[in-house]
């Protein structure tokens, strides 16, 4: 009998650790367009603190509005110019990040997972005037900021 209580003690743990994941109901983008200037020769593609580094930060919250820890993130990128920009960080990767995204290119990034406070990011750079549009995938919910658009980056 003690064994059949742990048994099933062990399979709700199991089902309320997978139902963490599904109960994203809203990702929040935390902003609505950036503009920046582009970062200096040499340092778009760096992830250095430059001055064309835009940081997008994204929210997961249940249908309570709490935060959702641990769902999956998954990043795209979309140049819309004909300048190359780069993906130079995630809260999912601690190492050096490089990704160019060339003309009119769509590139897709993993995000890892929420943090505690239900958020991740993003990091994109470019060396030269460009356009960028970027989408986000939350636990299976499209990121969309509070005036429903996607986010947009512009580097002057």
């Amino acid at each position: 009998m003690k064994k059949i209580v742990l048994a099933l003690l062990g399979l709700a743990t199991l089902g309320l650790a997978a139902g963490a994941l599904g109960q994203v109901t809203t990702a929040e983008v935390l902003g609505v367009e950036t503009t920046a200037a582009a970062s200096p020769d040499g340092s778009g593609s760096l992830r250095d603190n430059s001055v064309g580094e835009v940081t997008i930060v994204v929210r997961a919250l249940d249908a309570n509005g709490n935060p959702v820890a641990g769902a999956q993130v998954s990043w795209s990128v979309q140049n819309r110019t004909e300048n190359v920009m780069y993906v130079v960080g995630t809260s999912a990767s601690m190492d050096a990040l490089s990704i160019a995204t060339y003309s009119s290119a769509q590139v897709a990034v993993d995000g890892g997972v929420t943090d505690a406070d239900g958020k991740a990011h993003l990091v994109v750079d470019s060396p030269t005037p460009g356009d960028a549009r970027v989408f986000v995938t939350v636990g299976g919910v499209d990121g969309k900021t509070y005036r429903g658009r996607d986010m947009r980056v512009v580097w002057f």
